[in-house]
């Protein structure tokens, strides 16, 4: 950082923001405010103070928080991606596509068209789950940045429309969990490769076999993705019909896949420090 950012005034700055998904919260969480987002200036500590709504009225969640920065260019920034990485959580936490955006106008065309859908299905955040997000994210910004990165892609996958890009970021998912949380200890020095990590990060999941997800348990099946997405990802092969009908089969196997593995790693390997 420029020595002179380092002087400079922070001001406090108030953000709202709409949530759009499936998602509403618990009644419990109705206006409460919660102390999260730790940053690092001039040896201090600042928190940003969030607080989520039931914004149904407006086509989904509102959150209202603070961001503490030098400017208001800089606070909408800093503010953008804090939140977008809470959106990221969301979505590993509850499977559920969550956008975010400031624009009144897409509020009020998300609620036009939600209010014409004829069945409507909404994922309760609960309590528990809403403390872990805003409680976890200083600590996996500063010891998980992979996990983060990993629900980064999750959430773009849900949020996507191309099927060859949502197979893409599916996988990355996964990939991105396996390289780094496989337990490598028993290596030989230079091992390595992708499906190893996986097949590795599986056992390491999933020792009693139960609950290994479908598409991970078939090595060959595994192997074919892997070639899949790195044809699509590097141009490898021309796009082609056959190419999109065959990722289109396989993108609920690796959503499933994907999610299992965040859920798991969640519970079984995010330990954080003081």
């Amino acid at each position: 950082m420029p020595e002179n950012a380092r002087h400079q005034t922070l001001s406090q700055f108030p953000m709202t923001v709409t949530l759009f998904g499936p998602l509403r919260p618990a009644s419990a969480l109705q206006r409460r405010t919660n102390r999260v987002m730790k940053a690092h200036s001039g040896g201090q500590d600042h928190f940003t103070e969030i607080t989520l709504l039931d914004g149904s009225n407006r086509g989904g969640m509102v959150v209202k928080y603070y961001v503490r920065a030098a400017s208001p260019r800089t606070a909408k920034r800093v503010g953008l991606v804090y939140l977008s990485q809470l959106c990221d959580l969301l979505s590993a936490v509850t499977q559920c596509a969550v956008r975010l955006s400031l624009q009144e106008e897409e509020a009020r065309e998300e609620l036009t068209r939600r209010h014409r859908e004829t069945v409507q299905v909404n994922r309760v955040v609960t309590e528990e789950e809403w403390s872990w997000v805003t409680g976890s994210l200083v600590a996996l910004r500063r010891e998980h940045p992979r996990f983060l990165a990993a629900a980064s892609w999750f959430r773009k996958g849900l949020n996507g429309n191309d099927a060859l890009d949502d197979f893409c970021c599916f996988w990355r998912t996964i990939e991105r969990l396996a390289e780094h949380y496989a337990d490598r200890s028993g290596w030989a020095e230079g091992d390595g490769g992708v499906r190893k990590c996986i097949r590795q990060l599986t056992d390491d999941l999933f020792h009693d076999q139960d609950g290994i997800p479908e598409l991970l348990r078939d090595a060959d099946r595994v192997k074919r993705v892997v070639k899949m997405r790195n044809d699509i990802s590097h141009g490898n092969e021309p796009v082609t019909v056959d190419m999109i009908e065959t990722a289109s089969e396989e993108l609920t196997a690796l959503e499933e896949a994907a999610f299992t593995v965040l859920v798991r790693i969640r519970h079984m390997r995010l330990t954080f420090g003081a």
